[in-house]
């Protein structure tokens, strides 16, 4: 029987030592842009669009930490006293280097992000929906997009294997989107929420990712 107990301890130690260790997260993430035009562009006001996606996150017990995500955005503005609409529809691959604060392991972790966006045009309508990028000939609007953004939020833990992640965040165009004479670039608000979950442990001796 004391044999019995020990094993159990033992193997209960364990188990909740490799929860502990677990430093990989993924999970969906969705939210709210809110995007404008700026540059040689008159007569714009922001437009909320809709931000769906997934990510990774790696965190290490330092408080340094990265993120990658992969995201459909809507940017744009509207235009002409709010009357049109410029949708800009993107696919994002933001990379984000996060510090974390508190302690690792805490219930609660505060966080600042900052990074690229690797942003790809997937579409550019008008408000009734129709086109507006030109033929594939002639395009309008150019099919890549370098940003830069920053951020705050927090991760919260629901469960031992669940985690609410919040942020709010701005992001910076730094390319021209237009091919006209005319120099326009995107910026956008964005206010997501996604929930994460345990994938495994990142060794950084290793280099390699134990999954569970």
């Amino acid at each position: 029987m004391k044999n019995c107990i020990i094993l159990l301890l033992t193997l209960t130690v364990s188990i909740s030592s490799a929860f502990a260790q677990e430093n990989v997260s993924i999970g969906p993430i969705a939210g709210v842009s809110i995007a404008n035009l700026r540059g040689d562009i008159s007569n714009t006001n922001w437009k909320p669009g809709l931000t769906i996606g997934g990510f990774y996150n790696y965190s290490s017990k330092t408080g340094f930490g990265f993120s990658g995500q992969l995201l459909f955005t809507q940017m744009g503005a509207q235009i002409n006293n709010k009357t049109d609409e410029i949708n800009l529809n993107y696919i994002q691959a933001p990379l984000f280097f996060t510090f974390f604060f508190g302690r690792y392991g805490d219930r609660l972790r505060p966080k600042l992000f900052v990074g690229p966006s690797l942003n790809f045009l997937v579409s550019a309508k008008n408000k009734n929906g129709d086109n507006i990028n030109g033929d594939s000939n002639h395009r309008n609007y150019n099919v890549f997009d370098l940003g830069i953004t920053g951020g705050a939020g927090f991760n919260y833990k629901l469960s031992r294997k669940m985690w609410l992640n919040f942020d709010v965040r701005y992001g910076v165009g730094l390319l021209d989107v237009s091919k006209s004479s005319a120099n326009i670039k995107n910026n956008n608000w964005g206010i997501n929420a996604g929930l994460s979950f345990p994938l495994g442990t990142y060794d950084k001796k290793s280099g390699r990712l134990r999954t569970r």
